[in-house]
């Protein structure tokens, strides 16, 4: 499935500037020189390398735990994910990729490019916020501060902090606002269709910025007894509209890394992944529209999910169209999700009503997004309770693919998952270890190699 990479974070951060220049399929061609480094091809690269990080194996493995599929045909490493056999070697590449695909690239847009082109640097600082937020949920403690510095010599980067990490989002977001904002005349180069997710749209990345925000506002419900308020705050300078506003994963299937991961891996690894039963039976359960958008028929022509434990049935069904087809979208922030936030934080702060108005405009918006049409009894009959329940149930179903239902499972212990019983430890795992790479070689990192050690923001 991959090939190790045995070198040292920061010694890829050093020759990281160098991968700029790789061809990136029909991403990141520059026909007049596409071997010159400019801010155009750099985005490309940032972007695609976002793609492949947040919609790869770190998705498959988070909707794994999140029992919305389920690894099969034994021996392979899906069953192990499934069993939470999870090794400090199983995640070297998107460790590594985030930092060398990702915060270099985007890094040098913001050093080389950025004074005379704010949008592109604002852009380029969104996508550092939102990758770093990748990794410190999976990882907690992560290099940052001193992390992209190892032309001046530092090879072992520091950790910072959780927290530490989540400002650095802010702050992050923040800059990227006042980029962003400047007159389109401050600008020398201005992104186009090299931006493949807004395509240049500079209005719909500051709506990402206070996405972003939003996100990790509530994701420290735990920590921050201002996390509803600041939630609703930062929405309301989103002012989002509806699924148009959506931050994508975009995939033209023009060969390539521009093919959706969900359906290349399905395609080249046939029965490795099945639909999880708890998922597919909440779908039937409620009758859900969406059940043959995030599923498709089984063997007996119905739709059918793999039991906890069950690695060895692979006649069930395998994950559908609206996530696994070629071009399919991925969402990475969305409309949908900021609803469910929103409604979570509206109850939180005892705004019930305003809970369940937000509420029905997250499941409506995830019906037209899938569906492609509201079928408002529906609408009704699953949003007519309000509770913090059903609101993350209903998430859970909505944001099939994302990382984000695995990260409310361990934030509030919903929905309610049976873990595996046949585990070495019967619990769900509330972290990655530590990268190999980085325990190895540098003497700086923070090691934590249990896999049950909660991240900061879930104490």
């Amino acid at each position: 499935m991959k090939i190790m990479r045995k070198t040292i974070l920061s010694f890829l951060i050093i020759f990281g500037l160098l991968s700029c220049e790789s061809t990136l399929d029909e991403f990141a061609k520059n026909p007049n020189s596409p071997e010159t480094v400019t801010p155009a091809l750099l985005l490309s690269a940032t972007q695609v390398g976002s793609f492949a990080t947040y919609c790869g194996q770190l998705g498959r493995l988070s909707n794994i735990l999140s029992q919305h599929t389920a690894g099969t045909v034994e021996g392979s490493q899906y069953v192990r994910f499934s069993n939470y056999d999870i090794l400090e070697q199983d995640f070297n590449n998107e460790w590594n990729g985030i930092y060398t695909d990702i915060l270099v690239n985007a890094n040098t847009i913001i050093q080389s490019f950025g004074t005379e082109n704010p949008y592109y640097s604002g852009i380029a600082k969104l996508l550092i916020a939102f990758n770093l937020g990748v990794a410190t949920d999976f990882w907690s403690d992560v290099p940052y501060s001193d992390a992209l510095t190892g032309l001046e010599g530092n090879k072992s980067p520091s950790f910072d902090t959780q927290e530490e990490i989540i400002n650095t989002i802010y702050s992050l977001c923040d800059a990227a606002v006042i980029d962003l904002g400047k007159p389109v005349t401050d600008n020398v180069f201005l992104p186009s269709d090299d931006d493949i997710i807004f395509g240049g749209d500079v209005d719909k990345w500051i709506k990402a910025a206070y996405m972003i925000k939003a996100r990790y506002a509530n994701r420290l419900s735990k920590r921050n007894t201002d996390s509803a308020t600041d939630v609703l705050s930062f929405l309301n300078s989103a002012d989002l509209k509806g699924n148009a506003d959506d931050m994508n994963a975009i995939f033209p299937d023009a060969g390539g890394n521009s093919r959706n991961q969900w359906a290349d891996f399905q395609n080249q690894r046939g029965n490795y992944m099945k639909m999880g039963k708890f998922f597919i039976d909440l779908l039937k359960n409620s009758n859900d529209p969406r059940l043959p958008f995030f599923a498709k028929q089984d063997s007996d022509k119905g739709y059918s999910g793999n039991a906890v434990g069950d690695v060895n049935t692979t006649t069930t069904s395998d994950v559908g169209p609206a996530i696994a087809s070629n071009t399919a979208p991925i969402g990475m922030i969305t409309y949908v999700e900021m609803k469910f936030v929103e409604a979570e934080a509206r109850l939180r702060s005892g705004d019930t009503p305003g809970a369940g108005t937000a509420f029905k405009a997250a499941v409506s918006a995830s019906l037209e997004k899938v569906v492609g049409s509201v079928d408002q009894d529906f609408v009704d009959a699953v949003t007519g309770t309000v509770s913090l329940e059903k609101i993350i149930e209903q998430k859970y179903i909505a944001l099939f693919s994302s990382i984000e239902p695995y990260n409310d499972y361990r934030r509030l212990g919903l929905p309610a998952l049976t873990p595996n019983p046949n585990a070495q430890r019967v619990e769900i795992p509330l972290r990655l270890p530590t990268s190999s790479d980085e325990r190895i070689y540098n003497p700086n990192s923070t090691v934590v190699s249990d896999i049950y050690t909660a991240v900061w923001w879930d104490n």
